[in-house]
Order: structure tokens, then C-alpha cells, then sequence
């Protein structure tokens, strides 16, 4: 093969051309694609407690795999309508019947949208602004590596806006959803997302996404409470009314790629008795991207800010975090790298904790990632991965939708391997080998 042949077949495979958002200006039609990235993978579960004892798991591990049909029809004067229905795919294995995952037919990203020179506007559920704008300085991709959705973002998250009347448990034993006080009977259709979360999927949502203007492209979102209280089922804080605003402006033309985002969450974590019921949390994410063609180099920076929703009013915190990434093609492939990090909350009192985040020094936290991937055609590659966390003395970062750890994710022993959580202070080590294929 050729170097212009390679070049095509390496940027090709490393972009999974099968996963490309829904593109309104294509042709008419509809088309099937999807993804397919599985690994088997050798971790280590390790903490300094001598209480929690090592766990060491092998697992064949599938993230991200996806499957979907999108379709576009034109309606004349520039206008057009468009549909994408995607699935989750997990081809090893068969989840829980009660899981609410994205298996079933659009729980991934799934709209009904209309395009026209103006823009576009979709209904339906689909990765926020802000999630999609970790992409422009996140380089790494394979086996489900990349930073955003673990330290950046503090988790990933799918489902409808937080509301505390509409919380339920699944039960993996019997394959059944049960509700936890004071959930009502009538939120058992749809999950709800995690209130503390940034790297988020909204069901419910309505997005604008505007035309390019000399590189220069900038998307809007909100998704709609439609588990809103009615005035008189108070939390014990008050009355909790839900808001969510998401938005980005990216700048992509030549080598050079900029991206700032912006979120805002009202009322997704309630206070106890005398608390504040809708609280309001803030995201800001700065990030840029540079491509020299042999080689590419991304940094991004995001700081999240809780505020206080006690009686005391004295557990807010603020959480800073980083990553520089890059790629340098050798071969018929390519190395990659990423180091991610947290120093840990700001402006908090200490032992303040917020989803797997921490305040202060306990709550510094990095993640560090390399990889080669071995590109075998436009559509196909291999993969082998290095990772490791290191969470903070009350940190607990672990992949998304990672496999077992110690155990639920809290501070007591375990040692189960069980949960799909890890304790706080557990050091997560993996390798990986895998292959991804789209279509």
C-alpha cells in the first residue's frame, strides 16, 4: 500500500467513520452503521487498606459498541427532514432484561430533526453540547480509554433529568425494577440520569445546531423535566424543579481546532431538611486541538462548581481538571497517549464529596493512558492499551461503564468484585487488547 493509500486508511479508521454524528447535508436515504469495539482486558483492582483486600478480574469488555439506522428526506427549498434510531450492541454477552443501558432501540443518540440553511433543530435523546465538545481535545479513542466521562465531566450519565421522587434501583437478581422512597409509580418509565455528572446523554432533549461560518459552528441544548413535581410533593428542602441549559462554540479550519462549552444544572441535587432544593451547578470547559499530519496534540481544561445544598450551606465545591493527549502515526497505525488529572475540590470543607469527585488534597486524582493501534483497513483496526488510575484518598474514578471493582463505590470493606463501582482510594490498572470494526 501506498503512503497516500495509508494515510487514507489511518485517518479513516481512527475517526470510526461508522459513529459519525447524523451529517442532515448528506445524500437522501437511509443507511445502517454502527460499531463494533471489543477487548479482552486484564485489570487490577488495588487499595492501601489493608481492610480491602486486591481484586483481579479478566474480562471481555465491549464500550461504546453501537448500532443505528439514519435516513434524510428532502422537502425542497433547501429544507430537509432527518431520523437516527441507535442501539446499544453488546456481542458478548446478554444484559439484564431490566437494564436501561441504551440496549433497547434508540437509547443511544436518537432524534427526529429538520435541516435547513438556518441550521438544524432535533427532538429526542442525544449527547449534550458540552459532551460533545470533550471531542475536540480528546485524542484517545480506542477500547474506551479516553478521559471525558471519567475524571473530566466526574462520570457519563444516560437518562432523564434528576428528580428525587423518581428514583429506582435495578435488581440484576430479579430482573425487575423496584422503587426507593419516595419514588411514585408514575416515573417507572424511564431512567434517571446521575445528578453529578457533565459527560451526559439527555432523553427528552431539544438541540439547535448552527450552520458553519468560516470554521465557526456553535450548538444549543435543553431537555424537558418531564418528571416535574407538582407544587404540593415537596422534598424535605422544598419543591425541586429541574433546569438544564447546555452550549458550545467549536472552531475547526486547517490544522487548528478550538472548542469552549458551557452547562448549567438547577435542582438535580436537592438538600436534606432545610436545605435548598435547587441548587445551581456550573461546567466550563476550554479545549484545542492541533494537527501537524504526522502527529496530533490536544489540551483541555474544565472546572465544575456544586453549590451548597445543606441547611449549613457549607458543601459546595469546586472541581478543576486537565488533559493533554496526542497521537503520532508510525507504521500502518498509530501511538497515543493521555494524561489526565485533578488536584482536587476547591473552595469546600474537607470531606466534602460530590459523585466520584473529593475536596482538596484528597480528592487529587489522575488517569494515565497509552496505546498503538495497528489499522488493518478504512473500517477495521487492533488495538492494545495501558491505563491507570490513581484516585485520591476519597476519589473513586473508574471507566465508564466499568466492570467490577471492590465493590458499590463507598468507603467499607468489600472485596466482592461484584458491583460495578470501585471503593474510594482503589487504584484501577488495565490492559487491553482488542478490535474495533464499523460500518
Amino acid at each position: 500500500m501506498n503512503k497516500k493509500l495509508m494515510a487514507v486508511a489511518v485517518a479513516g479508521a481512527l475517526t470510526a467513520p461508522g459513529l459519525a454524528v447524523a451529517q442532515v447535508g448528506g445524500s437522501a436515504g437511509v443507511t445502517l452503521y454502527g460499531r463494533l469495539d471489543t477487548a479482552v482486558m486484564i485489570e487490577k483492582f488495588s487499595s492501601p487498606s489493608a481492610t480491602i483486600s486486591d481484586v483481579k478480574k479478566n474480562d471481555i469488555f465491549s464500550p461504546g459498541n453501537a448500532l443505528g439506522v439514519r435516513g434524510r428526506e428532502d422537502l425542497g427549498g433547501g429544507t430537509a427532514a432527518w431520523f437516527q434510531l441507535e442501539a446499544g450492541a453488546w456481542p458478548d454477552g446478554r444484559l439484564d432484561s431490566a437494564a436501561t443501558t441504551g440496549s433497547h432501540f434508540g437509547g443511544r443518540n436518537s432524534a427526529l430533526g429538520f435541516s435547513s440553511s438556518a441550521g438544524d433543530v432535533s427532538f429526542g435523546i442525544w449527547d449534550s453540547p458540552y459532551k460533545v465538545a470533550y471531542g475536540t481535545a480528546n485524542l484517545v479513542t480506542s477500547g474506551g480509554f479516553a478521559s471525558s466521562g471519567i475524571i473530566m465531566g466526574n462520570g457519563d450519565t444516560t437518562g432523564a433529568l434528576p428528580n428525587a421522587l423518581c428514583q429506582t434501583t435495578l435488581s440484576n437478581t430479579t430482573g425487575s425494577i423496584g422503587l426507593t422512597a419516595p419514588a411514585t409509580a408514575s416515573c417507572t418509565t424511564e431512567a434517571t440520569a446521575n445528578g453529578t455528572s457533565w459527560s451526559r446523554r439527555n432523553n427528552n432533549s431539544i438541540q439547535y445546531w448552527s450552520p458553519v461560518f468560516s470554521g465557526v459552528q456553535f450548538r444549543l441544548g435543553t431537555a424537558l423535566a418531564n418528571y416535574q413535581s407538582p407544587d404540593t410533593a415537596a422534598t424535605a428542602s422544598g419543591v425541586q424543579k429541574p433546569k438544564y441549559y447546555s452550549g458550545n462554540v467549536t472552531y475547526a479550519r486547517g490544522p487548528l481546532a478550538l472548542v469552549a462549552a458551557y452547562e448549567s444544572h438547577e435542582g438535580f441535587r436537592p438538600g436534606g431538611a432545610g436545605g435548598v432544593a435547587n441548587p445551581k451547578d456550573t461546567a466550563f470547559q476550554l479545549g484545542g486541538k492541533w494537527d501537524f499530519g504526522i502527529a496530533q496534540v490536544g489540551v483541555g481544561y474544565e472546572s465544575l462548581k456544586y453549590d451548597p445544598n445543606n441547611a449549613a450551606g457549607n458543601n459546595g465545591i469546586k472541581v478543576p481538571a486537565f488533559v493533554v493527549n496526542g497521537r503520532y502515526n508510525v507504521g500502518p497505525g498509530a501511538v497515543w497517549a493521555s494524561y489526565n488529572k485533578t488536584s482536587g475540590g476547591k473552595d469546600c470543607t474537607a470531606g466534602t464529596t460530590m459523585g466520584n469527585a473529593a475536596c482538596g488534597s484528597d480528592g487529587a486524582a489522575k488517569m494515565t493512558v497509552a496505546g498503538y493501534d495497528y489499522v488493518m483497513s478504512k473500517r477495521t483496526k487492533l488495538f492494545a492499551a495501558y491505563a491507570k488510575i490513581d484516585n485520591g484518598l476519597l476519589t473513586n474514578y473508574f471507566y465508564i461503564a466499568g466492570p467490577a471493582g471492590n465493590n458499590g463505590g463507598g468507603t467499607a470493606a468489600g472485596g466482592t468484585g461484584t458491583s460495578s463501582g470501585v471503593v474510594r482510594n482503589t487504584d484501577v490498572t488495565t490492559f487491553a487488547l482488542g478490535i474495533q470494526h464499523s460500518f
